[in-house]
């Protein structure tokens, strides 16, 4: 499918004579195949795109073949490209059916921490919001196309850089994030004095186990092993909270398993796997994806042996605060969503937005329940007393 925007013949020749020129919009198309789209994905990518680590073609795609397609959605990849041909932004969606309604939302759904598009990085410091609204009007035109756009859990910055999709309506997302700014001394700069006592005094008592270790995966076995536990152990845990386990649905650990094995360009691996373990048994592991300018840790469990008096998960984050500061990462975080270890090491909050766009009169009539279901999850959570109460009827239905 694609949609073209009415610029002027000349326009490549304006391009060529005025820098800015070349950051306007002179075509958009949509893509419902990730193939056709691939080119200027990896093109953007090569062009160091501002955009977060959850955006890359490798893991979205891999998500898409063994997650995505079984829950019908189908990709909807939207290109801007400047009169020379050559991508300024890529919104990596993909659009499903929700009953009368057909929705696009970004691809990755719970498996992506933080969603932002992918743009050149000075035409997200130029674009404004009626290009966008540019963009969106010629969406709408679209035969047969989307209803309604609900775009979640996108932080307001990144990298320093404002989200250009912030500029457009938008709410609180149901639950923000946090982050730790790195420097040389890693976690010794945010945890307290007696909270730096007490790990130490509970890795000792680890440290005792046999062939205890802190690891990054390094090969297939390692990978595999790792994996294994984690599936395992996640069951468990989240059964004992009364929890959907995201982690059992169909094709979630065949997408986990193959992009944990997928290399990037430099040879680190797509997703990182960082693990405790000793006296025969994985103590706690985290799963992250990263960039150069943050480490995101996209999913963790621990051991529910006696050994987890000893907070293995809390000693895993310290030795991987720590990696990452000696290996010069900018900014660190545990993934969105409230809970108090997250709050021991990233105490920098982030907010984050949802933005619900009708594109139809269909989707006019959708809008007002989608945005009335998300602020009341946020209202929900954001209230210590009703929060504990979803959480206690929770865990006694899982009883």
């Amino acid at each position: 499918m694609s949609i073209a925007f009415n610029y002027r013949a000349d326009q490549r020749d304006v391009a060529t004579a005025c820098p800015a020129a070349a950051l306007r919009i002179a075509r958009v198309e949509v893509f419902d195949d990730l193939a056709r789209a691939e080119p200027f994905w990896r093109a953007l990518e090569r062009d160091d795109a501002w955009t977060t680590p959850y955006q890359r073609f490798d893991l979205l795609s891999a998500w898409q073949r063994h997650v995505g397609a079984r829950k019908g959605i189908i990709p909807h990849i939207v290109v801007g490209f400047d009169a020379a041909g050559r991508p300024l932004f890529l919104w990596p969606l993909g659009r499903k059916r929700m009953g009368p309604f057909t929705v696009a939302e970004f691809l990755g759904s719970k498996h992506a921490s933080f969603n932002i598009a992918l743009w050149r990085r000075e035409a997200a410091a130029m674009i404004g919001v009626h290009d966008i609204r540019g963009v969106l009007g010629r969406l709408a035109r679209e035969p047969g196309g989307v209803d309604l756009l609900a775009l979640y859990c996108q932080p307001l910055r990144w990298g320093g850089i404002a989200n250009p999709l912030a500029a457009l309506p938008h709410q609180l997302s149901a639950e923000d994030g946090s982050c730790l700014h790195l420097d040389a001394r890693g976690a010794a700069a945010v945890v307290s004095p007696a909270m730096q006592s007490r790990l130490k005094i509970k890795e000792r008592k680890l440290a005792r186990l046999a062939a205890y270790r802190y690891l990054q995966a390094g090969d297939a076995d390692d990978i595999d092993r790792l994996l294994t536990a984690f599936f395992a152990l996640k069951a468990v845990h989240m059964r004992s909270r009364g929890l959907t386990n995201v982690f059992a649905e169909p094709g979630v650990s065949e997408f986990l398993r193959e992009a944990s094995h997928l290399k990037l360009a430099d040879g680190r691996p797509l997703i990182e796997l960082h693990a405790l373990e000793g006296g025969g048994e994985v103590l706690a592991v985290y799963g992250a994806i990263v960039d150069r300018y943050r480490f995101s840790a996209m999913f963790n469990t621990y051991t529910l042996s006696d050994q987890a008096r000893h907070s293995p998960g809390l000693i895993l984050l310290r030795h991987m605060i720590g990696a990452c500061a000696e290996r010069g990462t900018a900014s660190f975080d545990i993934g969105v969503g409230r809970a108090r270890y997250k709050s021991f090491f990233c105490k920098e909050p982030e907010p984050m937005f949802d933005t619900f766009i009708a594109l139809t009169p269909r989707g006019r009539l959708a809008l007002p329940a989608f945005r009335a279901a998300f602020a009341a999850k946020r209202t929900i959570k954001s209230k210590p007393a009703l929060w504990a109460g979803v959480q206690s009827w929770r865990r006694l239905r899982a009883r």
